[in-house]
């Protein structure tokens, strides 16, 4: 699939349930010895999956 740079405008709200929701992922990768995961790729996944349809855990 060919990828397209986009840009996208996001709430306080959102935006730190993502931030959380990355820390997550950084924390997990790092206590497994794994590869951190880059902040694009968590992105891709929101997109992918939407967001309200993602694993994310709001709060």
């Amino acid at each position: 699939m060919a990828k397209t740079r986009i840009s996208i405008t996001i709430d306080d709200k959102t935006a730190k349930a993502i931030e959380l929701y990355y820390r997550d992922k950084v924390k997990t990768a790092a206590e497994k010895g794994e590869a951190i995961p880059k902040l694009s790729n968590i992105y891709e996944e929101i997109i992918e999956k939407g967001w309200e349809k993602s694993s994310v855990k709001k709060k």
